[in-house]
C-alpha cells in the first residue's frame, strides 16, 4: 500500500495538498491585473524675472536655461473579478512639494475625476534650486495648480492598455557632501584640503532604478526612473533650470520618435549632492555647480537607460501584481536636549548683541553674509559662495534649534503620508524628507521587493532627516531637524511593514 501511494495513487492527504496548491494558485493569478498607463506633461516656467528658491538669500533668474515641467503618470489595474486599484503620481521640477498645494490639487480634481480616489494621488520633487517656492497663495502657485490640474486629467484620459518592465543600472549621480573632521564635528560642503580632514561621513549610492513602461505595440512611451542625487548641480545660478533633467529628457528625445514621458524621482540623498568635494575641482573635472556638470549628469543617466533598455524590452508584462496604500503614519519629533539648548541660546545671545542697532548697517550679520557671497561670486569658479559658519548662517540655525527646544512639548509627532505602491516584483515607497542614505539602505536591504524604488520629498517638505551620527557631527544638514533618529527608525519599520505586507 505505501508503494503505491509512493507511485502516485492519490490519498485523502495528497489530494488536500494538490487543492491548497491549485487555490493559492487561482489566488495568486487573481491578484494579478490588467494594467492601464497614462502620460502628460505640462510646462511649469515662470513668466518673466523669478524668484528662485533654495538658498538663503534671495536669487532672481535673468533667463531661462531649461523649462521646468510637471510630469504625471496615471495607473490603473483590474484583475479578472473587476477589483481595481489606482494611482497618480506627479514629479514636479521643484525644490519640493508642499502639503497645501497636494491637497488644493486634490479638491480641484475631486469632480474633475469622479472615478479616481484623490487620496490615491500624490507629489514629488526632484529638488532643483532653479525655480520659485510652491506656495498656494503666491501668483506662481495659482499658475502651478492650473497646471498640475491640467496633467492630472490629461493623464487619466490617456490611460491605455499597458505593459511594464523593471531594470537595475548604475550611474555615478551623487557623492556624500558632509566632510568629517578630526574633533568629530563635521560640516555639509565642509573643505576637504584641511589638515585635521579625515574623510567623508557617510555612503554614496550610485544605483539607478528604472521601470519602463510600453504602449500595446511595445513601443516606450515612459519611464519611471528613480536617481539618489538632488537635482541641484546649478543650485547658486541666477537662471531658471531643471537641471539634469533636461538634459536627460532633451536625449531621449532626440533618440526616439515617439515621445518618452520620464517621471522623475529623488531617490534617499538627504546628505548627497553632485559634487566630488575630496577631488576637489580639478582642471579636467567639469564644474558641478554649473551648466557642463548638469550636462554630464544627464549624459551619464541616458546611457544608463540605454545599456539596460534591450533587457527590459524583452521582458514586458501586462498582468502584474498591483496595490497602492496610503497612510498616515506619525513620527516622533527630535527632541532638543536642554544642554543643546542652552549652548545654543548662549551663542545666539553672544551674536545678537553684537548686532548694530540700525538694521540697514553693513555691519549687520545678514548684511555682511550678503556682502561675502557678491565677493565670492566675483572671485571664485564655483560654489559654495556663500558660508553657512559666518554670524548669519550659525545664528540662523541656533536660532531655529531654540524655537524647536521652546515649542517641542507641542509638537510630538510629525505626521507624515506614506504611499507604498507594488508593481510586479517592484515598490515604490515615498517619504517626505530629505532623507539620509543609510536610512534608504535599510529600507532596501530588508524589502521583499526585488526592486525598490524610495522617492524622497514627497507629499510635504519634512526637511532633513540625519543619522545619529550625523546629529553627532552637526553642522548644517544635522542642527534644527524636526525628525531625528528616533523618527528614522519608525519611518524605515512603518515602511517596511507596508511593503513587506504587500509580499507575504
Amino acid at each position: 500500500m505505501i508503494i503505491l501511494i509512493i507511485k502516485g495513487y492519490i490519498s485523502e492527504g495528497v489530494l488536500r495538498t494538490d487543492n491548497l496548491k491549485t487555490k493559492n494558485k487561482r489566488m495568486k493569478e487573481k491578484q494579478k491585473r490588467m494594467l492601464c498607463i497614462g502620460w502628460a506633461e505640462a510646462d511649469i516656467t515662470p513668466e518673466g524675472p523669478a524668484s528662485l528658491f533654495g538658498q538663503y538669500y534671495e536669487r532672481i533668474s535673468q533667463y531661462v536655461q531649461s523649462q521646468l515641467q510637471v510630469t504625471a503618470c496615471a495607473i490603473e489595474a483590474i484583475n479578472e473579478d473587476g477589483d481595481k486599484d489606482q494611482a497618480i503620481m506627479i514629479s514636479m521640477d521643484l525644490l519640493y512639494p508642499l502639503k497645501a498645494l497636494q491637497g488644493a490639487l486634490r479638491n480641484d480634481i475631486k469632480e474633475l475625476i469622479p472615478d479616481f480616489d484623490t487620496r490615491k494621488l500624490f507629489l514629488n520633487a526632484t529638488h532643483t534650486h532653479s525655480a520659485p517656492e510652491p506656495r498656494i497663495d503666491s501668483d506662481y502657485g495659482q499658475l502651478l495648480l492650473k497646471q498640475l490640474g491640467k496633467v492630472v486629467v490629461e493623464a487619466w484620459g490617456n490611460r491605455a492598455p499597458a505593459g511594464v518592465s523593471a531594470e537595475l543600472g548604475y550611474a555615478v549621480t551623487g557623492h556624500n557632501r558632509r566632510a568629517k573632521y578630526a574633533d568629530g564635528t563635521a560640516e555639509m560642503y565642509g573643505a576637504t584640503d584641511r589638515s585635521d580632514f579625515i574623510g567623508m561621513e557617510g555612503p554614496e549610492d550610485s544605483g539607478v532604478n528604472m521601470l519602463f513602461c510600453w504602449d500595446e505595440a511595445q513601443n516606450l512611451n515612459g519611464i519611471i526612473m528613480n536617481v539618489p542625487c538632488p537635482a541641484q548641480v546649478t543650485e547658486a545660478r541666477y537662471y531658471v533650470s531643471a537641471d539634469y533633467w533636461s538634459e536627460v529628457r532633451r536625449r531621449l528625445t532626440e533618440k526616439f520618435s515617439e515621445k518618452v514621458f520620464v517621471l522623475a524621482q529623488c531617490g534617499a540623498a538627504g546628505d548627497l549632492s553632485p559634487r566630488d568635494l575630496p577631488r576637489g575641482y580639478k582642471d579636467r573635472e567639469l564644474n558641478m555647480w554649473d551648466i557642463s556638470g548638469m550636462e554630464l549628469i544627464g549624459k551619464r543617466l541616458f546611457q544608463t537607460v540605454m545599456e539596460v533598455y534591450p533587457k527590459a524590452k524583452e521582458k514586458i508584462l501586462t498582468e502584474v501584481e498591483f496595490k497602492h496604500v496610503a497612510k498616515d503614519i506619525n513620527i516622533p519629533t527630535r527632541k532638543v536636549s536642554k544642554e543643546e539648548y542652552e549652548e545654543a541660546l548662549k551663542i545666539s545671545t553672544e551674536i545678537h548683541s553684537r548686532e548694530p542697532d540700525d538694521p540697514n548697517s553693513p555691519d549687520t550679520a545678514w548684511n555682511r553674509f550678503l556682502s561675502e557671497i557678491k565677493e565670492n561670486e566675483k572671485l571664485k569658479v564655483h560654489g559654495p559662495w556663500d558660508n553657512k559658519n559666518t554670524d548669519y548662517g550659525i545664528v540662523r540655525k541656533k536660532d531655529a534649534v531654540i524655537e524647536q527646544y521652546r515649542n517641542q512639548e507641542s509638537f510630538p509627532f510629525y505626521n507624515m503620508e506614506l504611499h507604498v505602491i507594488r508593481i510586479g516584483e517592484i515598490v515604490i515607497a515615498s517619504n517626505s524628507f530629505e532623507l539620509f542614505v543609510d536610512y534608504g539602505f535599510q529600507i532596501m536591504g530588508r524589502s521583499l521587493a526585488k526592486q525598490t524604488f524610495l522617492v524622497q520629498l514627497s507629499c510635504d517638505y519634512g526637511e532633513y532627516l540625519p543619522t545619529r551620527i550625523a546629529l553627532q557631527g552637526g553642522g548644517y544638514s544635522a542642527m534644527a531637524n524636526p525628525v531625528g533618529p528616533e523618527g528614522g527608525k519608525i519611518l524605515v519599520e512603518e515602511t517596511l511593514n507596508v511593503i513587506n505586507n504587500l509580499w507575504e
